[in-house]
């Protein structure tokens, strides 16, 4: 991404029951989450990193909706963080087209290794 937007910023958007939180996770902010990625894009983010923090670190699986939301409201590349338990989660958020996904618990926990997750 730094050869593609090498001044950019990647904002961070963590979202809980559909509204943008904050103050680790405590606080809502009434902002709808694909709503405040547009107003972010507009004010020139460069890409968003959007994180489902209902299913972070659960390995509960993706919400594919949430995501695909905040994806089809901008055009810069999204992120997408929360969920990820397996391989069909990647290949469920390959096809809301976000650019890239956070992986974490799931690699720890041994459901997958990187290498199969690259090759998604």
């Amino acid at each position: 991404m730094t050869g593609e937007f090498p001044d950019g910023v990647m904002v961070s958007l963590d979202a809980s029951d559909g509204e943008v939180v904050v103050q680790g996770w405590t606080e809502g902010t009434g902002l709808d989450p694909a709503e405040a990625a547009a107003r972010y894009e507009a004010a020139g983010a460069a890409a968003v990193l959007f994180t489902d923090v209902d299913v972070e670190g659960r390995m509960d699986g993706v919400r594919r909706e949430t995501v695909e939301r905040v994806v089809d409201a901008v055009d810069v590349p999204v992120v997408a963080s929360g969920g990820v338990a397996s391989l069909a989660d990647l290949r469920a958020l390959r096809e809301t087209g976000a650019a890239a996904a956070v992986v974490g618990t799931a690699l720890y926990e041994g459901a997958f290794t990187l290498a199969e997750a690259n090759d998604v």
